[in-house]
């Protein structure tokens, strides 16, 4: 099992400016609650565990989680409310998220609320704007470092600069995280917001040193590079009519999570002995998923069927 962990919320596309009203398109989204929906549309099994509201959008998550066949066993729903984010786009397609979700729900989780496993998951996935904002940070905190003995850990730091502007925080809370993670997938343009100027090579190489086992850097449309302690690899962007970038790096999340399994490698020992062939057919794999996710509006993560129809796979 896929335990993926964090916020639960509604994005809000403007549909109409004309004049003095504003129209939205909402859509449900929120980094981890994708990268679990993708999990379950590849074939996985997959639980989600985070704070939902009880509220009209907060039924119309569960609903989502269940009619996608995520589990909600593990979910803590509450009377705060859903967050919600307004997401606005740049010419290339590329969204600015505005938050609003002070006390909502995805953020109130606390330590009384960690799971207790029969069996351990194969991974706990955690990141986004809930591994640093408390008291869920604190509460996700604890659950790694109480799981990482007998499962794999995997974290996307999905840097928001509008929940938290201040990035010494970002940078200091990753730093913290490192050290308990397996798996780090990281965008270039998160890392040119925590640590501007410094390689991108030589933050990989830092986190490997301080634990972690493959760290993947996406580069948008310049594709996505793979280092492990002995072997890394490369892979260029997949070209693709951009409707919008939403969701993209929560389907090259998913891709990953489940593309790794599929190598043999959902534990340390296998992560360790990845060789470079086997990276590149992983990031092939998830940058081709990742290219599909943009095609669409909004956070719309393919089905396998899609990615077999696009002639991509890892078998």
């Amino acid at each position: 099992m896929y335990l993926i962990c964090g916020e639960a919320l509604f994005d809000l596309f403007g549909a109409d400016t004309s004049g003095t009203g504003v129209g939205f398109d909402g859509r449900i989204g929120g980094s981890p609650f994708n990268v679990a929906i993708g999990l379950a549309r590849l074939g996985e099994d997959a639980a989600f565990f985070g704070g939902i509201s009880k509220d009209v959008l907060g039924e119309k998550l569960v609903g989502k989680l269940r009619d996608e066949g995520v589990s909600d066993r593990f979910v803590i729903r509450s009377d705060n409310l859903t967050t919600l984010s307004l997401v606005q786009q740049d010419p290339d397609g590329q969204p600015a998220y505005t938050f609003y979700g002070a006390n909502a729900a995805d953020r109130m989780i606390t330590e009384r609320d960690l799971p207790v496993f029969e069996g351990p998951p194969s991974f706990i996935h955690i990141g986004s704007y809930t591994a640093l904002t408390e008291p869920v940070a604190l509460a996700l905190k604890t659950l790694i470092a109480r799981e990482h003995a007998r499962c794999l850990i995997s974290f996307d730091p999905n840097i928001r600069p509008t929940v938290v502007a201040d990035m010494d925080k970002w940078r200091t809370n990753t730093t913290a995280i490192v050290p308990y993670t397996d798996v780090i997938k990281v965008s270039d343009e998160d890392l040119a917001l925590i640590a501007p100027g410094e390689p991108v090579e030589a933050i990989a190489r830092d986190w490997l040193a301080e634990g972690a086992k493959l760290v993947i850097v996406t580069r948008g449309k310049a594709g996505a590079s793979a280092y492990t302690a002995h072997s890394e690899a490369s892979v260029p962007g997949v070209a693709v009519d951009v409707v919008d970038t939403v969701g993209a790096g929560d389907t090259f999340q998913a891709a990953l999570l489940s593309g790794l399994k599929t190598l043999g490698a959902d534990n340390r020992e296998g992560l360790t002995a990845l060789d470079p062939a086997q990276l590149t057919r992983l990031l092939t794999f998830c940058t081709q998923a990742a290219a599909i996710t943009c095609s669409r509006r909004g956070a719309d993560l393919p089905t396998k069927a899609d990615l077999e129809k696009e002639g991509c796979s890892l078998v």
